[in-house]
């Protein structure tokens, strides 16, 4: 497969690198590049390219079926995807917190906090059971 108009690139190797932009034309190895951020033309060889939308083409040649995510059996542990409803204020806050370094990994961390709110939970359910027992 090769490259097309339209397709979507990043410079690897230019005085533009790591600019982004859109394949204009296509001549043997040579691609013509419209730079998103300036609109300027810039001629440059194919493999000095990352060329988003011929990977999305590849991928899809090789798995049309394939469902979002990773293939089944690619991941390290069993998780799955949920969606949350957060406050926007709250969320801000959290993201902040990623920029400052204090939330390294977003999935551990609040697996942290789930975890140990329903531990308090138990807890707290535990003396209330243990109470009504009394």
């Amino acid at each position: 497969m090769n490259s097309v108009v339209g397709d979507k690139v990043k410079l690897k190797c230019h005085p533009f690198a790591p600019a982004r932009g859109m394949v204009e034309a296509v001549h043997g190895d040579k691609l013509l590049v419209r730079l998103d951020k300036s609109g300027e033309l810039v001629t440059i060889a194919s493999d000095l390219v990352t060329n988003f939308s011929l990977a999305a083409r590849k991928a899809w040649k090789n798995m049309p079926h394939r469902q979002v995510g990773r293939p089944k059996g690619s991941r390290n542990c069993d998780r799955v995807s949920v969606t949350l409803r957060i406050d926007r204020e709250l969320w801000a806050q959290f993201q902040r917190g990623e920029s400052e370094g204090l939330i390294q990994d977003r999935t551990a961390t609040i697996n942290t906090w789930f975890r140990g709110m329903l531990e308090q939970l138990n807890r707290a359910k535990g003396s209330v059971d243990a109470a009504e027992n009394y």
